[in-house]
C-alpha cells in the first residue's frame, strides 16, 4: 500500500493522527494553530486566523464582526494545498471559530485532481472522538495501530469512571466549566459528560442523551454572572478556548476588581484556571488528560491528576 500524504486543517485531528503510531510521519501540512507534538511546527501553514488575540471582549467583538462581514475566521493558502497534493484532508464541522468551515475545504477538494479525501471530525462526546481516532487510522493507512491506540485511552477513562464509582459518597460536586470569561462562556459538547463521568454535576449545560446513545451537552452557551451565581457551584473550572495559563492569568486579573467578578469569587468555594489551549476545549487524545484532572480535582484524589498537567487554583 502506497503511503499515503494527510493535510490536518484541525489541531485535535492533528494530535489523533501523531497519537496514532506511524501517523506523524504522513502529516504533510497543517493549520497554524496546530502546535502539538513541538515536533510538526515546522511544516508549512495552510490555514490561518484572521482574528488576533487581545483581550476576551475584544476577540468576541471581532469573531462577530468577521462572522458577519466575510463569514469566516480563516483564511486559506488553495495554491500550497494544491502543490502538496495531500490524499487525505483532516478537517471538521462542529464550529466555525475553532477551524475553516467544512464546505469551503470540500470546494478546494472538488477542484484537485487527484481528488482527496475529505475526513470531516466533528465529535460531540468522548465516544465520537474514539471513534475519530479508528476514521483517522482507516484513512491514514493505519487501522490496526489506531485500534491499539484507542483500547489505551478507553482503558484510562474506565480506570477513571471506576475510580470514581468507588468513593464512598452521596452528594455530587456541582460544578461549572467556563470556557470564556468576558462574556461567560459555558462549555458544551463533550465537557457536561467529562464533568459527570468525573463524578460531579454538570451545571447550567447539562448532559443529555443524543441520538448517538451516549450523553453529552448542546453547544457552548453564555450565560450572565447572576445565572452562575444561582446555579450555586461547588467548584468552577475555568480553561478559555485556546489560552494559554499565561494569557489566562491576565484576563483573570483583568477582571478581578469587577463586582460580577468578586461575587463570583467571594461565593463558589473552588476556583481552578486550567490550560485551554492545549486541554478541554481540543477533542483530541489530550481530553482523557482532561478527564483525569477533573475527577482528581473535583474529588480531592490528587492520584488521578496527570504528571505535569499546569492547574492554579484562585484563592478568596
Amino acid at each position: 500500500m502506497a503511503t499515503k500524504r494527510v493535510m490536518s486543517l484541525l489541531p485535535s485531528a492533528t494530535e489523533i493522527l501523531c497519537g496514532i503510531p506511524g501517523g506523524k510521519q504522513l502529516l504533510v501540512a497543517r493549520s497554524s494553530e496546530d502546535d502539538y507534538p513541538g515536533d510538526i511546527v515546522h511544516l508549512p501553514a495552510v490555514i490561518d486566523q484572521i482574528t488576533k488575540f487581545t483581550t476576551s471582549a475584544d476577540v468576541d467583538q471581532q469573531v462577530k464582526e468577521k462572522m458577519k462581514e466575510l463569514g469566516t475566521l480563516y483564511v486559506v493558502d488553495r495554491d500550497r494545498i494544491e502543490v502538496l497534493k495531500p490524499d487525505v484532508i483532516l478537517t471538521q464541522d462542529l464550529c466555525r471559530v475553532c477551524s475553516i468551515d467544512l464546505m469551503t475545504v470540500e470546494r478546494i477538494a472538488q477542484t484537485m485532481a487527484p481528488q482527496p479525501q475529505v475526513l470531516n471530525l466533528s465529535p460531540v462526546c468522548l465516544e465520537d472522538m474514539l471513534d475519530n481516532i479508528i476514521e483517522v487510522g482507516q484513512a491514514a493507512g493505519l487501522e490496526t495501530q489506531a485500534q491499539s491506540y484507542r483500547k489505551l485511552l478507553e482503558d484510562r477513562i474506565e480506570r477513571v469512571r471506576t475510580t470514581v464509582a468507588a468513593q464512598e459518597t452521596t452528594t455530587k460536586p456541582r460544578v461549572v466549566f467556563m470556557d470564556w470569561v468576558d462574556p461567560i462562556i459555558v462549555g458544551g459538547h463533550w465537557m457536561p459528560q467529562m464533568i459527570e463521568i468525573a463524578g460531579g454535576v454538570a451545571l447550567l449545560n447539562p448532559a443529555f442523551t443524543g441520538d448517538n446513545g451516549h450523553r453529552h451537552g448542546d453547544r457552548a452557551i453564555k450565560v450572565s454572572p447572576d445565572e452562575l451565581l444561582d446555579a450555586k457551584p461547588d467548584v468552577l473550572i475555568i480553561a478559555a478556548c485556546g489560552l494559554e495559563m499565561h494569557t489566562l492569568r491576565k484576563e483573570i486579573e483583568m477582571i478581578s476588581d469587577r463586582d460580577h467578578w468578586k461575587a463570583i469569587r467571594a461565593a463558589v468555594p473552588r476556583i481552578v484556571i486550567c490550560d485551554g489551549h492545549y486541554y478541554f476545549n481540543r477533542p483530541g487524545p489530550r481530553l482523557v488528560d482532561s478527564l483525569e484532572f477533573m475527577a482528581g480535582y473535583i474529588n480531592s484524589m490528587p492520584e488521578l491528576i496527570p504528571e505535569g498537567f499546569e492547574y492554579e487554583e484562585l484563592h478568596k
